[in-house]
Order: structure tokens, then sequence, then C-alpha cells
């Protein structure tokens, strides 16, 4: 079982990614531009991580859709809303940071120049520990969920 493992994260407050709905967009003709442009997101990624992901699913919650890929080394989640939220986990940290430079490059070619730094510099990668997976995974046994 991985005790430790990493996250990457990018949080979209200022709706710079050309995949953000907005409420009621949902199922919408915008849904379908926001899906084309999430499918080149993707695409670019695989292109520079030199792998491709396998689509495990989405969900519909809160007015967001939720996106779910397995990455060759990890998992990508994706919640497409405002704001957009991107998710990246890692068993290792070279795999984190490798997946961060990356992410970096594809946002610098679909960002406008002058919102690129702001949007870049805020890509966080975070070790979570064994503890908070304990934590979350009693949590569910509360809720009965196992």
């Amino acid at each position: 079982m991985i005790k430790d493992f990493y996250e990457v994260i990018l949080v979209d407050f200022g709706g710079m990614l050309p995949f953000k709905l907005e409420k009621g967009d949902i199922l919408t003709k915008q849904e379908i531009v926001s899906t084309n442009n999430l499918k080149k997101f993707i695409l670019d990624l695989e292109n520079l991580l030199d792998y491709e992901f396998i689509y495990v699913g989405s969900d519909i919650l809160e007015a967001k859709l939720f996106h779910r890929l397995i990455a060759k080394d990890g998992l990508l989640e994706l919640l497409i809303g405002t704001p957009i939220t991107l998710i990246g986990h890692f068993k290792d940290k070279r795999q984190a940071e490798q997946f961060k430079v990356s992410l970096e490059k594809v946002l610098s070619n679909i960002v406008p120049d002058v919102l690129q730094p702001m949007l870049i510099e805020s890509i966080e990668i975070k070790k979570v520990k064994k503890e908070i997976v304990a934590f979350e995974q009693e949590r569910f046994k509360k809720l009965g969920v196992s």
C-alpha cells in the first residue's frame, strides 16, 4: 500500500482556462465547445508526458462537471465549474514534478501571455501523508462507505 503520495494542484479562480463552464451551461452548446477544448488540453498533456490517459468517467456534482482520468503513474481529476480545479495524484515526487512541468508548458500555450504568470505560479505540489488518507478512510467508514 502506498503510504505517501503527491498532489499537483491547480485552481483557476480567474476562469482563464478555455474549458470553463458557467452555471446553467452544463449539457448545452457551450459544453460541447468546452469539452473540445478540454480534449485538446488532455491531448497536449499526453504528448508532452509521452503517455495516454485513460478516461474513467464523469459525474455532475452541484452544477459542476467532474472528470477522472488514470495516468501512467497516477490519477487526474478535473472539476469543471467555477473555479476549475485540476488535481493530479502521483505516488512519487519525480512523477508529480514531471506532470507539473508539462502542465506549465500546456498552460503557456493556451493562456494569454499576460495571465500566464498568475496561473502557472499558482500550481502547487503537496505531499499527502498517510495519516490524512487514514483519516479520510475512517470518515468514510462512519458514513457507511467502505
